[in-house]
Order: C-alpha cells, then sequence, then structure tokens
C-alpha cells in the first residue's frame, strides 16, 4: 500500500492508485480526484479554482462524470492531459486508479458501497453527442449557464421577502397555515439558490452566492453538511446506493439492504419517519460543522451559519415571549414537519422505474465500469410536468428541479435552463435507445409508494 503522507504526490504516472487508496486523501489539505482513469493531486490548485468550495464531498473520489458535466464550455478533459496546463495549476499527476474487478468484488467490499466507477467518458457516444448539442445550444442562444448579478439580486429579494412575510404571520400572528406555507418555502429557497450556490450555477458573485447559499442555514438546515452527502450524491446514480438517499428512514430501497420482518411496514412509518426528518438535521447539522470546521480557516462559515441559526431561533422565541411557549413550540414543530414534508415531496424524483437499474440487484459492485455516467443519470432520474397552474408555480418557485434528468446530467446550470434543454436531452435519450422517464407529479409519488411497498416484501 502506498503510504498516503501529502508528499507522495509526486508519484509517476504509471503507478496504480487503489480506490482504498484514493479515498484517504480526502481533505483540504490533501487532495486527491480521479478523472477519467487518471488521479490528481488537486491541494495547491483549490485555492486557485474559481468555485473551490464545490470540491467538497468529491475529494478522494472518481468525479469524472461531475467534472465533465460542471464544463460544458470547455474541453477540460484535454487540459487535465496537458502538462504545461497541469504544472501552471500546480496539479499534480499521482497515478492511475486501479479498478480491477477482482478487486471491487471483494465480499467485505460493502464500505464500497457509496461509489461506482464509471466508463470512461472519453468512450462514451451518448455523453459526447449531448455534450456537444447543448454547447452548441447555449453558444446560438447566447445563454449563460449562471445568473447575472441583476438576476441574481431579483431572484435573492424575492425569496427574501416571502420569507419576511411569511416569517411575520408565522411567528408574530401565530398562523399555523403560515407556518405550513413556510416549511414549503424554505424547501423551495434552499433548492433554488443554496443548492445552485453549492453547484456553483447561481451568479458569479461570490457576495450574492454567500448571502444566497446561507438561507439554507435560515431555514434550520446546515449548507455545508448537506453539500458534502449531496456532491456525492451527484457522483452516482439518482435512486442510489449513497448516504443521501437513504438517510431519511430505516427502509429499504435496495435489495443489498438485508430484509427485516418490519420491513413490510416501511410503506406506513416511512412516511411518518420523513415527517421528522427536519427535527434530526436540525441539530445535527450544527453538531457536524463545530466537529468537522476548523473555525481560523472556516470562520466566516461558522458565523454565517451560526447566525442564519439564531436569526431563526430569536423568532421562535420572540413568539414564545408574545404568545407562549407552547404555541411557538407547535408552531415550530409545523413548521419542521412541513420543511420535512416538501423536502422530500419536491427532491425526492424517483419513480419506480428509476430503482430498476440497480435496486434490484443485491451485490452493486457486479456494476463496476459496466455503465456510463451519463447514462446511468438518466435511467436513475425522473421528470415530472405541471398539469395545472399550481403545479406551474411549484415548477418555478423550486427552480424548475422537476427536470431532474436534465440537473443531474448538468447540476452546474442555472435552474432556468432546465427546461429549455429538456428537449435536447429528450432527443438524444431517444436515438441512443435511453429511457427518458417524465410523468405527472402525482404518477411519481404513487410509482415511488409502490416500489417500497414491493422492496418491504421478503
Amino acid at each position: 500500500m502506498i503510504n498516503h503522507k501529502h508528499e507522495c504526490k509526486f508519484l509517476p504516472k504509471e503507478t496504480c492508485i487503489s480506490y482504498e487508496e484514493l479515498k484517504k486523501h480526502s481533505t483540504y489539505s490533501d487532495a486527491w480526484i480521479a478523472i477519467n482513469g487518471l488521479v490528481y493531486d488537486i491541494t495547491d490548485f483549490i485555492p486557485k479554482h474559481p468555485f473551490g468550495d464545490t470540491f467538497r464531498g468529491n475529494l478522494g473520489t472518481d468525479c469524472s462524470g461531475f467534472f465533465s458535466s460542471a464544463h460544458v464550455r470547455t474541453n477540460v478533459e484535454n487540459l487535465m492531459e496537458n502538462e504545461h496546463f497541469l504544472q501552471k495549476n500546480d496539479i499534480k499527476l499521482v497515478g492511475k486508479l486501479d479498478v480491477t474487478q477482482d478487486y471491487l468484488c471483494k465480499d467485505n467490499d460493502n464500505k464500497y458501497l457509496d461509489r461506482i466507477v464509471y466508463q470512461k467518458l472519453c468512450n462514451d457516444e451518448f455523453w459526447l453527442e449531448l455534450k456537444a448539442k447543448v454547447h452548441e445550444y447555449l453558444i446560438e442562444n447566447d445563454e449563460s449557464t449562471h445568473y447575472s448579478a441583476h438576476e441574481g439580486i431579483f431572484y435573492l429579494l424575492y425569496y427574501s421577502s416571502i420569507f419576511v412575510l411569511l416569517s411575520y404571520f408565522t411567528w408574530i400572528n401565530s398562523s399555523i397555515l403560515s407556518a405550513t406555507l413556510l416549511g414549503f418555502h424554505m424547501v423551495c429557497v434552499s433548492a433554488g439558490m443554496s443548492h445552485m450556490v453549492a453547484h456553483f450555477g447561481f451568479t458569479r458573485n461570490k457576495l450574492l452566492n454567500f448571502v444566497a447559499l446561507y438561507l439554507m442555514d435560515l431555514g434550520g438546515y446546515s449548507c455545508l453538511e448537506w453539500q458534502i452527502s449531496h456532491q456525492t450524491h451527484h457522483n452516482q446514480p439518482h435512486s442510489s446506493i449513497d448516504y443521501q438517499t437513504n438517510q431519511y428512514a430505516p427502509i429499504r430501497i435496495h435489495k443489498y439492504v438485508k430484509h427485516g420482518k418490519y420491513h413490510k411496514y416501511q410503506y406506513i412509518y416511512f412516511w411518518i419517519g420523513i415527517l421528522f426528518y427536519h427535527f434530526r438535521v436540525f441539530p445535527m447539522g450544527t453538531i457536524w460543522l463545530i466537529k468537522n470546521r476548523e473555525f481560523v480557516r472556516y470562520k466566516y462559515e461558522v458565523i454565517a451559519h451560526i447566525f442564519a441559526k439564531l436569526v431563526f431561533l430569536s423568532l421562535v422565541a420572540y413568539c414564545g415571549y408574545i404568545s407562549s411557549i407552547w404555541n411557538a413550540l407547535i408552531l415550530l414543530t409545523i413548521y419542521s414537519i412541513s420543511y420535512s414534508f416538501f423536502a422530500f415531496i419536491l427532491l425526492y424524483n424517483d419513480h419506480e422505474e428509476t430503482h430498476n437499474v440497480l435496486a434490484v440487484n443485491e451485490n452493486i459492485n457486479l456494476y463496476h465500469k459496466k455503465f456510463s455516467w451519463a447514462e446511468t443519470q438518466v435511467r436513475t432520474s425522473g421528470n415530472w410536468h405541471p398539469t395545472n397552474w399550481i403545479l406551474s408555480f411549484i415548477e418555478f418557485h423550486y427552480g424548475y428541479f422537476n427536470y431532474h434528468i436534465e440537473h443531474h446530467l448538468f447540476p452546474s446550470f442555472k435552474p432556468s435552463l432546465l427546461k429549455k434543454i429538456s428537449p435536447i436531452v429528450k432527443g438524444v435519450c431517444d436515438k441512443y435507445d435511453i429511457p427518458y422517464i417524465s410523468t405527472t407529479f402525482f404518477e411519481v409519488h404513487r410509482s415511488f409508494q409502490r416500489h417500497i411497498t414491493k422492496m418491504g416484501l421478503p
């Protein structure tokens, strides 16, 4: 085994790096990533990258697909094989990633179930054509992948104004309806703004991005803790085996989870678990931040998180002061349940069919190197389309993430682009005979209910 100290970054290209070794280098002070079978040390490059913070959660992983999809306007894959470019940006080539089947299919390999190693993107005709067509669309229509500063300010004011209004009616006027709507709104704020900052797809203005990112914390969550699990999730199939997919409740979505007698009731208790999701993540986000962030290095992040949390808690406390502590706790409970419920309803865009690629197989390791990253994103994601004006508003308000296939293929794109490029994606999928799943909002959840019922059976 290779010594995994930071000094080992000057290894020759022929050196084989195991996936176990790659995962050891997953901190900002010792950062490796794998792209198209090659392993790079990017420790000294992260501060130079305009969106270096987006490396959270991807360090120590094979992030070929996510890397390619985030650089649609640039043939950055060629640059990563250019020695002059690497030297100029302090990127060191460590070696080749060892993805042999013998290594990946060990009996005790469950600790690697949070990753799948894909075929090289440079050999994937589907992805190359899709990327070229989307690139062509952006150029022809002079479309930016980010909002302008003026657009960013508009969305910031739009979401913030609604937050202030709903917070006033919730905590000052003790409105149960407003508490419910506030939970829904903060999910949409987190998805349409903070989520996009995490994917560096909101604006190119650092100050606007910083403010928008921490609106997620204003809703009670931690954008930093979430960002790590979510960015990792984007390296994988959407209906995946990763942490984020399985954190809602102790349910059996995939066959590799050993079946228990209690699973036959999961179609009921899953929803009970969902309703209390926000209660769990509210304290854990702050605890995680304190444990994993050095204050000296991340002082602005820590201060912003604590400030946002204090604003939220101050509103709850003030409600208890002018009304009663029980009234404040009831409203907080309603808000948290609403947040949890809508977070799942809106963001878990899983059709029954999207699970069939991976979920019905007991040994997920058999699929290493057999999948194209791009094709897997399509097959394991799904869209829903609005069928009335209410759903059309929801589509806009939470950032067009009902076009989840497009978001997983091009996660750095501003939300309004997702709907625009959907015909292109569908056209290329049809050409390569790859199922492009799009149905109604209600059918998404009916189909997921069928799935968890089926997976609850022996």
